[in-house]
This record gives C-alpha cells, sequence and structure tokens, in this order.
C-alpha cells in the first residue's frame, strides 16, 4: 500500500484547510501521504522526525516546513511523544498574480523548496508570534463566514506566504540520526534513477548491503517498502512533468521509468481516477 491521498472539505468559498493549534502523538498523525494543495507547517511545541520526498529532518519549536503539493511526506513520532503545530492547506491557484503581471512572487517559495530540497526554515520568536497572529486570525474568519470573510481569509493566507517568504531563514542542518547515511543515499539514488530500471539487488548492491536488509531496513527507516516509494515517486514526477512540461506522454512515461505505454495508463487512472492527457487539461 503506498502513500494515502489526503482529502479536504471544500464547504469554504476560499480553497483551504486550517488545522489550528494542534497537540498530536505517533496515534493521531497520518502515514505517509500527499496532497494537491501546499501545506506550511508551523511547530508551536515540542519535536519529530519529518519526512519529505527523500529527506528526514529533526523538527523543534520556532522550525517552519515547507510542503509543495503532490509531496511525499509525513511525521515521525515516538511513543509516547507529542508535538503541538499549526498546519495551513490551500489550493495553488490561490497564488496567482494579482498585479496583473506574470509575477510568480507567491510561487517561489514552493517551487524552491522542491527543486532545492530546502523544506524546513527557522522563525524568531518575535515574528513566530506575529506569523501565529495571522493564523489566529485565518482561524477567526473561517468562524465568522459572512459576506467578506472569503476575500479576508485569502489576503490572510497570502500575506502569511509573503510574511514567510520574507522572514523566515535557512534552519541549521539538523538531520535524523536514527536513519542510516546508506538510506539517505538510497532515496537521493532512487530520485535521481527514476527513469532507469531499479530492483532490489540492484539498489541493496549500490548501497553495499544484503537485498533482505535492505529491505527490511528500508520498510522500517521509511515506512514504506522500496517498491511502494520508487512507485509512488515515479507517480509524482509524472504529475509534476504534466502540468509543469510540454513534453508528450510517451516522453514523461519513459522519464518516468514507465517503458510500457498501456502500464503507465493503467497505473495512472487507477491512483488519479484520470488519464495523463486529462489530468493535464484539468491542471
Amino acid at each position: 500500500m503506498g502513500p494515502i491521498r489526503k482529502c479536504f472539505n471544500q464547504s469554504h468559498i476560499v480553497p483551504f484547510q486550517l488545522v489550528h493549534n494542534k497537540t498530536k502523538s505517533c496515534d493521531d498523525e497520518l502515514p505517509h501521504h500527499l496532497h494537491e494543495w501546499h501545506e506550511i507547517i508551523m511547530v508551536h511545541q515540542g519535536t519529530c522526525t519529518f519526512f519529505i520526498d527523500d529527506c528526514f529532518f529533526e523538527l523543534a519549536s520556532g522550525d517552519i516546513v515547507i510542503v509543495p503539493g503532490n509531496s511525499i511526506h509525513c511525521s515521525l513520532l515516538d511513543k509516547g511523544k507529542t508535538v503541538t503545530t499549526s498546519a495551513l492547506y490551500f489550493c495553488p491557484s490561490l497564488l496567482a498574480s494579482m498585479i496583473g503581471s506574470e509575477s510568480d512572487s507567491l510561487h517561489s517559495l514552493f517551487t524552491t523548496a522542491k527543486t532545492t530540497k530546502q523544506y524546513r526554515y527557522y522563525i524568531e520568536r518575535e515574528k513566530r508570534a506575529f506569523l501565529a497572529g495571522l493564523f489566529d486570525e485565518i482561524a477567526k474568519e473561517t468562524a465568522i463566514a459572512d459576506l467578506y470573510s472569503g476575500e479576508t481569509v485569502a489576503l490572510l493566507i497570502r500575506y502569511a506566504i509573503v510574511f514567510v517568504s520574507r522572514n523566515c531563514g535557512t534552519a541549521q542542518e539538523k538531520l535524523s540520526p536514527l536513519v542510516p547515511a546508506w538510506i539517505k543515499e538510497s532515496l537521493a539514488y532512487i530520485d535521481a534513477h527514476l527513469h532507469e530500471e531499479l530492483d532490489l539487488k540492484m539498489l541493496a548492491a549500490h548501497a553495499c548491503v544484503h537485498p533482505s536488509y535492505f529491505s527490511k531496513k528500508f520498510k522500517a527507516s521509511i515506512g514504506l517498502t522500496y517498491i511502494e516509494f520508487l512507485k509512488s515517486k515515479r507517480l509524482v514526477k509524472a504529475k509534476d512533468l504534466l502540468k509543469t512540461t510540454d513534453l508528450s506522454i510517451q516522453a514523461i512515461a519513459e522519464a518516468c521509468g514507465y517503458h510500457s505505454m498501456p502500464h503507465f495508463y493503467r497505473t495512472f487512472r487507477a491512483a488519479t481516477g484520470t488519464t495523463p492527457a486529462a489530468y493535464r487539461k484539468n491542471s
């Protein structure tokens, strides 16, 4: 079983969702999941390990996590530990320029995160309080739900993104010590070679470990088997290429390691409920 596809309640006029000041344990956190919406996570209290794409980070109070849409991610908490966060989810359409130009400034926070794999940032205490106040105002406007709340929420979300872009600095690297270096190297290798044949024996040989140990340790560290992870990564890349390039569907399939077009169509439809061509058109 691959990552869960998280769905959102879209009853509000603005396509967003705020999970505000929620304290979670390991039993409350979703396993590996992804969604089309962007997400900003603010850590208020506690610590946890965060996995996204092919990176692990140790999060603590003051950290901000940028989760671009269509990224596999999850929080990993030990038994008995909790972490308090606020998570703001929103449709990328909210970032469209309002000044009649081709400006892509609001999107850059998320495109840069995905390109550079810089997902974790840090915000100073005073500025953290201001950002928390913006989240509070979004929660209040959601409760009001009057004639003006939709426009106000959209403006507050955009302001929050601008504030994060201006005021969050690159966090000092705090990689999880619990994940072996060869697992991290294997994740990076898979990401760079999705277009190639990647089987267990080859990946284990690259990591210099026995195939059975590779398989067992990969599942224990990631929470997914290497096959589930590989399938999910290929699908994520295919969706990104369909949305952001003019490559032919066959070229995209080959770039993602699908060497049979019928297999690509079956896999894509099973995961998304639509064909690659329809997905591109609707995106």
